[in-house]
């Protein structure tokens, strides 16, 4: 078959059989389409439930984390507020970080950081991470190399 057959039998397709199929299938379709269209508004309607029960806490820490890669991926790192500031213990003594400009780090950027760590610098990092930013990723590593 030539280009320009092909070419009469596709506009033929769009213009007079698919809508005619349509036309037939249509009382068998339609309500297949709206039980499908339902079922993801209630999809929806479950996550949007979920997503305000969560605490706002939980909520930070996900945008935090998210906008943590995004910076990260593009480019753009984003230090936080506190970041320079320098950190205290109880005692208000400065904290020693194993990693200099940890605070201000994405959590990608610190992955890759982490593996040479001794077990109490991995220790120290984790007890820091936890009372601050409770980044899921980097507590998660943390937990893996020591084990």
């Amino acid at each position: 078959m030539s280009t320009p057959e092909r070419l009469g039998d596709r506009v033929l397709d769009l213009v007079l059989y698919a809508p005619l199929g349509l036309a037939l299938e249509a009382k068998d379709l339609i309500p297949k389409l709206a039980d499908r269209g339902r079922g993801q508004v209630a999809l929806a309607r479950l996550a949007g439930k979920i997503a305000a029960q969560q605490s706002p806490t939980g909520i930070t820490r996900l945008v935090d984390e998210l906008s943590d890669v995004v910076a990260s991926a593009v480019g753009l790192r984003q230090p936080s507020p506190e970041a320079d500031l320098p950190e205290e213990d109880i005692e208000g003594h400065e904290i020693e970080l194993p990693i200099d400009g940890y605070e201000s780090m994405a959590a990608t950027e610190l992955l890759e950081l982490l593996e040479p760590l001794s077990d109490q610098d991995l220790s120290e990092l984790l007890a820091f991470e936890q009372d601050h930013r409770a980044r899921a990723t980097v507590i998660n590593r943390i937990r893996q190399l020591r084990s």
